[in-house]
């Protein structure tokens, strides 16, 4: 009888597995939440943020399922991260220090998912936030755009870069933006051909960066973009990060750049308030999401 049980038992767990591995007969998304920073005032992450006001960045995934794909956008932090992190000076270990540590991999195989039921990883840009879970997932192809990959070899440093991040054998596959308008961006790329999962261009930040525009059956839009603002408020506002962020650690490649891109989605909010702008690290937008296991369609 008890071997009887186990093998009960076992088979349950495989049937979960099977189960939760299956591809959905339409789009959902939920979110990871792989850390969140050790805390800072808001005045730390958008110009004119309340200096008592606490902020608790979040570090994420967002698990994107589509009938025709499996993906993760961004992959945040991940089981090789510590050691990775501590190689930074001491001044960039106090202002980007993050807690609560639960990979995405971590979360997803205790939902019964393998690394190897991801189709492929597609982070927004290459910083090392975005891109901390990437060693988990060894054998997991990464899309990204040619520029975003070459400002990082080539001149990416820490903090904002990690090397392990990009070194090792990785299947690299790029991606070729169209010149396809789409909410106002002159480039564009619809991932599935069904306008569900839509990417558009927000080099600024980083060359390369993108962001996603997810269309769901339920008619709730939502835009992630990326780190081209910390925070909601600063798409609210039309408020960049602080000077001296940039001056302590080199956050944009391109803040110029990167402020234009944030003036077009401020314009954009105020044009379509329905669409839900999701900046990575909002952990109060996060709150407005489906947290994983738990799905939103």
């Amino acid at each position: 009888m008890p071997r009887l049980i186990a093998l009960t038992l076992f088979a349950l767990l495989l049937g979960s597995a099977a189960q939760a591995a299956e591809r959905p007969q339409h789009l959902r998304i939920a979110l990871l939440i792989t850390a969140q920073s050790a805390g800072s005032p808001e005045a730390f992450t958008v110009s004119g943020g309340r200096w008592r006001t606490e902020r608790k960045l979040v570090h994420t995934a967002l698990l994107v399922d589509h009938p025709q794909g499996r993906f993760l956008f961004d992959s945040g932090l991940g089981r090789e991260i510590d050691s990775a992190f501590a190689a930074n000076n001491w001044l960039n270990r106090t202002l980007l220090a993050y807690e609560q540590l639960d990979p995405a991999l971590d979360q997803l195989e205790r939902a019964g998912y393998q690394a190897e039921d991801i189709d492929f990883i597609l982070p927004s840009h290459l910083h090392w936030d975005h891109l901390g879970g990437l060693p988990d997932f060894s054998h997991t192809p990464v899309k990204v755009l040619p520029s975003g990959l070459q400002e990082a070899r080539e001149h990416g440093q820490r903090p904002a870069f990690l090397p392990e991040h990009l070194a090792g054998p990785r299947e690299w596959q790029t991606l070729s933006l169209r010149d396809t308008p789409y909410a106002g961006f002159a480039r564009s790329l619809d991932l599935f051909g069904d306008q569900r999962l839509v990417l558009v261009d927000l080099s600024g930040h980083t060359a390369g960066q993108v962001g996603l525009f997810v269309n769901l059956d339920s008619g709730r839009r939502l835009f992630f973009i990326g780190d081209t603002s910390w925070t909601l408020r600063g798409v609210e506002q039309n408020r960049s990060r602080p000077q001296f962020v940039q001056w302590i650690a080199h956050v944009d490649s391109d803040r110029e750049a990167n402020a234009r891109v944030l003036q077009q989605i401020h314009q954009l909010h105020l044009q379509h308030p329905e669409l839900l702008i999701v900046p990575a690290h909002d952990e109060q937008v996060a709150r407005q999401l489906a947290h994983f296991p738990q799905f939103e369609d």
